[in-house]
């Protein structure tokens, strides 16, 4: 299933989401570094646009990351981000981790995601529950 919202917010509030691109719910692994260190974890929310990390550690609001992203059948995809917001583990929590924007990407790079999201898309529709 793909989703549409409106541009991203600041990120104060992940459970109201504004995006402008089309999103997957699917599993990806994801490494992410920053100053604040290297975390690693499944990325469950894809899009051109920006990626959820599920991960117990988190780079602080606001910072820069370096993001790979291991897509399925491609190889590793580098890309510059900002994490958006943060939602640490706690009751309550299903998923705790960092929503990161992309940013300054590269023709290639957005169409390489975009096709992804779209396939992975395709695929989750036409699997038998």
């Amino acid at each position: 299933m793909v989703l549409s919202f409106p541009a991203m917010s600041d990120g104060s509030n992940p459970s109201t989401p504004t995006r402008r691109t089309a999103r997957v719910h699917h599993e990806v692994m994801v490494g992410v570094s920053s100053e604040d260190g290297t975390f690693s974890g499944w990325g469950t929310n894809l899009s051109v646009g920006g990626v959820f990390v599920n991960s117990q550690h988190c780079a602080r609001v606001g910072s820069r990351v370096n993001v790979l992203l291991q897509l399925p059948g491609k190889l590793e995809c580098k890309l510059a981000g900002r994490v958006a917001w943060t939602q640490a583990s706690g009751p309550g929590v299903d998923e705790p981790g960092m929503g990161i924007e992309f940013l300054n990407v590269d023709d290639q790079t957005r169409a390489l995601v975009g096709k992804m999201v779209e396939k992975l898309s395709q695929d989750l529709t036409s699997t038998p529950a």
